[in-house]
């Protein structure tokens, strides 16, 4: 019995080893971050949406993420160049804002052209009023007596 007990605790204590490995660290340090503020027209934040990061000429992001409370998006950028933060919310409001990042992290934005920003919206209400113009010539069109 005592033999028993001896081995039982002898493989206890061996497979106590390997335990260690998931033990979870942390470190915290300070670095030059980007942050890149997400807000609608009326200064609400974009708080809690999906949003990538990506690295000039890459199609896998360097960072996938949610905004925090505030809105915020932040990343440590690894090296200078340009970078894109894609974000979109499930009811199809997002931003895609293209930046340039320096070593130290200072940015420039890059803003996209203003037709290029609401150039969809234009195209939809000229569609809209276009097709009620046609309707309305059709149902005033003048009938043969």
């Amino acid at each position: 019995m005592m033999l028993a007990r001896r081995l039982f605790l002898g493989i206890a204590l061996a497979l106590m080893g390997p335990s260690h490995a998931h033990d979870l660290h942390s470190s915290v340090g300070t670095g030059e971050a980007v942050v890149v503020k997400l807000y609608f027209i009326d200064d609400k934040p974009f708080a809690y949406e999906a949003y990538e990061i990506f690295r000039q000429g890459e199609s896998v992001p360097y960072q996938v993420g949610r905004s925090d409370a505030f809105g915020r998006v932040v990343f440590l950028p690894d090296r200078a160049g340009e970078w894109r933060v894609k974000a979109m919310s499930e009811d199809g409001h997002g931003v895609d804002v293209v930046l340039y990042a320096d070593e130290a992290a200072r940015v420039e934005v890059r803003d996209k052209p203003l037709i290029e920003r609401y150039g969809r919206v234009v195209v939809g209400v000229a569609l809209i009023l276009g097709l009620f113009g046609l309707l309305n010539l059709y149902l005033r069109r003048k009938k043969p007596s």
